[in-house]
């Protein structure tokens, strides 16, 4: 049994010097972090969204 306990202990110190390794996002590298996935997610759908567009021109001229 004390083994275990040992073990459990030893766990838990292990978990928490992992843990005050982490490093936690500020607000503002959050923000920006934010901004930059969604200004890149606008700029793929609207380059997505014209090359359907284009294609899709393209393929009924053919078709026509």
């Amino acid at each position: 049994m004390k083994k275990y306990l040992n073990e459990g202990v030893a766990f838990v110190k292990e978990a928490w010097l992992e843990l005050s390794k982490v490093h936690f996002s500020s607000p503002k590298e959050t923000l920006q972090a934010t901004l930059a996935v969604v200004t890149l997610a606008f700029l793929m759908a609207t380059w997505l969204g014209l090359v359907d567009l284009a294609a899709t021109r393209l393929v009924r001229q053919l078709l026509s």
